[in-house]
């Protein structure tokens, strides 16, 4: 989807058309998604929507994978990082429960609120933020170590790499805010 502001192109437009084209905007891209979540059975074999308190700029699956014995699912993790205007942003390890090969599907289930049937058993969907970490500013990219995958390495919004081992953290963040990385790299140039 292109959308272009004509504020920044017209030049000069008044702020009543630019906020009738935001709500314009708003009321596409509404559109647009419920077209393509109406058409996902048609394109996927199995969608979770979650809406995040604030966007990530990153997500990376951990490799680790959690099988629960009698359980119809696993439990994946997941790395992500928060970019917030105003508020101490976190780096993010969630975990998300899946529903294995052989989950039967729920047929008879029906989320009114969602307007959706379906369902696999006692399978959440939802994302589940477990560790929380202060980081300094938004974070542009977070990977973890291949070799380790409890280290990850975040970019952030100045030059400085931030290396985190998540199982040396508490789950909630310490709330005066305070950065606390394992390892802080510098040497880069631009920020990334």
């Amino acid at each position: 989807i292109l959308l272009l502001n004509r504020s920044l192109v017209g030049g000069g437009m008044s702020s009543s058309n630019d906020t009738f084209d935001e709500a314009s905007e708003e009321r596409i891209i509404n559109e647009e998604y419920k077209i393509w979540k109406k058409n996902t059975p048609f394109l996927y074999d199995m969608i979770m929507t979650h809406a995040l308190e604030w966007p990530s700029l990153t997500a990376q699956w951990l490799p680790d994978v959690t099988s629960h014995e009698g359980k119809q699912y696993s439990t994946h993790r997941l790395i992500l990082g928060t970019h917030t205007s105003d508020e101490h942003n976190h780096l993010l390890i969630a975990s998300v429960q899946i529903p294995s090969d052989d989950a039967t599907f729920d047929a008879s289930h029906y989320d009114s609120d969602r307007a959706e049937f379906g369902g696999f058993g006692a399978v959440s969907g939802r994302i589940e933020v477990d560790i929380k970490i202060n980081h300094e500013g938004e974070v542009n990219r977070a990977r973890y170590m291949p070799q380790n995958s409890k280290i990850i390495a975040t970019k952030t919004p100045s030059t400085d790499v931030l290396v985190f081992d998540y199982t040396k953290h508490p789950s909630q963040p310490d709330p005066s805010g305070g950065c606390t990385p394992d390892l802080r790299l510098k040497g880069h140039t631009k920020e990334g």
